[in-house]
């Protein structure tokens, strides 16, 4: 018995130390400069026709791609899977632009992809010696307007503290609007932070008044309770905090039970989601067979045009 005490112990002080080693190895020793510019790049690269049929369904994915290093890699594995290849709209977080490689990363995408884009630079970033921009990106197959970067508290995490923000576009879906929130919040935080750090983007949602609103993206929700933001003292329900907000604020998930999004072999982590308000789910998944990230991409479909949102969370 007292063995097997101890060795739960060690093996969970194992765990923890695992943990801070894989966020520190992960992180830049210095905090990243504030942004001096926040202007979207917007590319309408599909013609816009006022006689455009309305669909039945829309299907949208959140997918953070990992700085999008390997963009081929990328875009084979959106066009060779069956439910990414199907999307109507991308929220993609953590892509990056550089002026040296010519044409920013999610324009390549979007212009492999078919889709029109905006992207929202978040913060300065550098690789190899070339400066450029970090961010979140919004595909869509239909025009996007209203276009807003929200800049988000910025959290002091002692290493690697960065400014982090959301994005928000309007999709004219055949006349009807459809209001996309994009965010990627901040790692190192307890569930009453994150909370703080969100809460612009649930203010803008109740303000813009659309009855078809979807916030999706990279939550970061990691299951530990941080110490000065830095050493991670004991498991936290993190995800089961945002969900109970997001469920305050009339936005529903059916992703409470459905597993890790992360792809890390050692922290199989619910990091990513996507809430719904004022529409009608009626499918979605996780695919965790796409390796071209270190996160999985997820997807839900929705009924159009918009109905009642479904209030009960799926038995699925």
């Amino acid at each position: 018995m007292i063995y097997y005490r101890t060795s739960r112990l060690r093996s969970r002080a194992l765990r923890l130390l695992l943990a801070f080693l894989f966020v520190f190895a992960s992180s830049h020793a210095q905090d990243d400069p504030p942004a001096v510019s926040l202007q979207p790049e917007v590319g309408q690269l599909l013609p816009v026709s006022s006689s455009v049929e309305a669909p039945t369904a829309i299907r949208i994915v959140s997918f953070n791609v990992h700085l999008a290093t390997d963009l081929p890699l990328l875009i084979e594995s959106i066009q060779q899977n069956s439910n990414l290849r199907r999307a109507d709209l991308f929220l993609l977080q953590e892509i990056e632009s550089y002026p040296a490689e010519g044409t920013s990363r999610t324009r390549k995408l979007a212009q492999a992809l078919g889709f029109n884009y905006v992207y929202g630079p978040a913060r300065p970033t550098e690789n190899q010696g070339k400066p450029g921009t970090h961010g979140l990106a919004i595909l869509s197959r239909y025009p996007l307007s209203e276009i807003q970067i929200l800049l988000l508290p910025r959290l002091n995490l002692r290493y690697k503290s960065r400014q982090r923000i959301a994005l928000a576009a309007t999709a004219d879906v055949a006349g009807r609007p459809l209001r996309v929130y994009n965010v990627h919040l901040d790692t190192r935080v307890n569930a009453a932070a994150r909370i703080k750090q969100l809460t612009p983007v649930l203010e803008a949602a109740s303000s813009d008044g659309g009855s078809a609103q979807v916030v999706g993206g990279d939550f970061n929700t990691n299951p530990f309770r941080w110490l000065w933001n830095t050493i991670p003292i004991f498991r936290s329900r993190q995800a089961k905090a945002v969900d109970a907000f997001m469920k305050e604020k009339g936005f529903q998930t059916s992703f409470a039970k459905e597993g890790p999004t992360s792809r890390k072999a050692f922290f199989p982590l619910r990091l990513d989601s996507l809430y719904t308000q004022g529409v009608r789910l009626l499918d979605y998944a996780i695919e965790r067979s796409v390796k071209s990230s270190d996160h999985a991409p997820l997807w839900i479909e929705i009924a159009w045009p918009p109905g009642e949102a479904i209030v009960e969370e799926s038995d699925r």
